[in-house]
This record gives C-alpha cells, sequence and structure tokens, in this order.
C-alpha cells in the first residue's frame, strides 16, 4: 500500500514538473527589419542634449535616445511611412544622474560637465500628436528632426 501511495505521489509531482517546464515564459521577437534611422534633433535652434526618439509604423515600433550633441540611432526601425516623436521626460533621470555622479566626484576627473537639459513641448512627445513624420527604407536612413 504504501509503495503505491509513494508511486501516485512521485506521479503527481512529476506531472505538475512537466507542466511548469510546459508553460513556461516564451519571449517574442519582432521580427529584424533591416533599417535604422538616425540623425540629430534640434528645438528652437538648440541641440536637444537627451531625449528618446519613438518610432510607430503600421508594422511596430522602436526607440533609441539622443547621444552627445544632439544625435540619435534607433537600430530595427519599422519600415514604411511613420510617426516620430521626441520624449524628453523619458531622459530626465538619466540627465538627473549624470549630474549628480558629477558632483559626488566633485568635477574631478576631466569628465564634461553635464550638458543643460532641453524640454520640449509634451505635444512632440508623442508619435501621434507630433506632427513628424517620414518614410523608412530597408537599410540605414537619417532624417534630422527640427522642432519649432
Amino acid at each position: 500500500m504504501r509503495s503505491t501511495r509513494e508511486g501516485c505521489g512521485l506521479l503527481g509531482w512529476l506531472t505538475i514538473a512537466l507542466l511548469v517546464l510546459g508553460c513556461g515564459v516564451r519571449e517574442y521577437r519582432r521580427p529584424e527589419t533591416g533599417a535604422s534611422l538616425e540623425g540629430t534633433v534640434t528645438y528652437a535652434g538648440k541641440s536637444v542634449p537627451a531625449a528618446m526618439i519613438i518610432v510607430a509604423g503600421q508594422s511596430g515600433g522602436a526607440t533609441g535616445n539622443i547621444g552627445e550633441g544632439g544625435r540619435y540611432h534607433v537600430d530595427n526601425a519599422p519600415v514604411g511611412e511613420v510617426k516620430l516623436a521626441v520624449n524628453t521626460d523619458a531622459a530626465k533621470g538619466q540627465m538627473q544622474g549624470q549630474k549628480m555622479a558629477q558632483a559626488y566626484q566633485g568635477g574631478k576627473g576631466g569628465a564634461k560637465p553635464a550638458a543643460a537639459f532641453l524640454d520640449v513641448p509634451k505635444k512632440y512627445q508623442d508619435p501621434n500628436s507630433s506632427g513628424i513624420t517620414t518614410t523608412i527604407k530597408a537599410g540605414a536612413n537619417t532624417f534630422d528632426i527640427v522642432l519649432q
């Protein structure tokens, strides 16, 4: 009787383990588009030092960040007509972190001071309200974003 009960218990645990393993989290990967988008971002004639660039198309979207000199780069951008956004709210934390790190180090070590934060109007922070559009083809694409 005991061996039957142990066998049923073991079989039950084995069944549960197989169900858990079979229902594991599966990662979804978007298909590679073979397209990238890069350029500069300016607002009122000044380079935007930090922001998230959002690219939204019919087949999906992609994001990238602005780097030095207001330059941005987005990999795996959707192909076709796209809407763009420049979200400076998304970069505020990063800029504050850089300033805090420099203050902690006392500005030593030859580090460049963090650029002054430049906030853009809220309408540019959403691809549906920004009014910024371009067409992306497979391969490297260049588009400078000029905000008024």
